[in-house]
């Protein structure tokens, strides 16, 4: 009885130190205003070592008797359908064809395969990878090349109904270096139109220097920064 709760104590600080995991990497989530945060990351990562420890450890006492046998990784395999549910639960795409949480997503898929580690009795890769994951995500948001990203923006001209004013709005975004993604045309009137579209601005625009640029065209009605 005494080695029974012994084993239980050890499973329980194996928890905890999944807790301690996923709340690390939710409290880098969490400061970024991120969909899942703190709760969400402890609670995956406690349940992905509970599964574990359950899967590895959870049949011992019927395992061999009376020719049963069982497969230990049947538990854990299941873990990966709780994957799909929840990352695909965390990943939004906007009106605008903006798509937003597949980093989150993607680390909750990471902080299960800690939790995972952590419930296996591997606590130094468990706890390497955790270290690993919030240095990485502390370094690539910092405004460095390799991870910056484009902006996209939303644009709405006013021009004439003609050709010739629909080239010149398109060169100058093309002075700029600005790809298009999504061109709208809408009628305003009989001789003026609405020119929606979406331009992709190069990473290493500023925001301040975008903002001069689009306040420089004489057409542009309204613009927004969609991510």
């Amino acid at each position: 009885m005494e080695q029974f709760f012994v084993g239980q104590g050890e499973f329980f600080i194996r928890l905890a130190i999944a807790c301690i995991c996923g709340g690390i990497i939710g409290i880098e989530r969490q400061l970024r205003t991120k969909v899942a945060g703190v709760r969400t990351h402890i609670m995956i990562c406690i349940g992905a070592a509970l599964l574990i420890i359950i899967s590895k450890y959870g049949f011992v006492d019927v395992a061999g008797s009376n020719g049963l046998t069982c497969d230990v990784s049947r538990v854990a395999s299941t873990i990966i359908t709780g994957i799909g549910i929840i990352g695909g639960g965390l990943i939004f795409t906007g009106k605008q064809g903006s798509i937003s949480g597949i980093t989150t997503a993607a680390g909750t898929c990471v902080t299960i395969g800690i939790g995972m580690a952590v419930g296996a009795g591997m606590y130094v890769l468990g706890v390497g990878a955790m270290i690993l994951v919030v240095v990485i995500q502390l370094l690539l948001h910092i405004n460095v090349g390799i991870s910056k990203h484009p902006t996209r923006v939303g644009l709405i001209f006013e021009i004439e109904h003609n050709k010739d004013m629909y080239n010149k709005v398109m060169k100058e975004l093309t002075t700029h270096k600005f790809s298009v993604a999504r061109i709208k045309w809408e009628s305003k009137s009989e001789s003026t139109m609405l020119l929606k579209c979406q331009v992709m601005v190069p990473a290493h625009y500023k925001r301040d220097e975008v903002v001069d640029i689009f306040m420089g065209f004489q057409e542009l009605q309204s613009f927004e920064m969609i991510q």
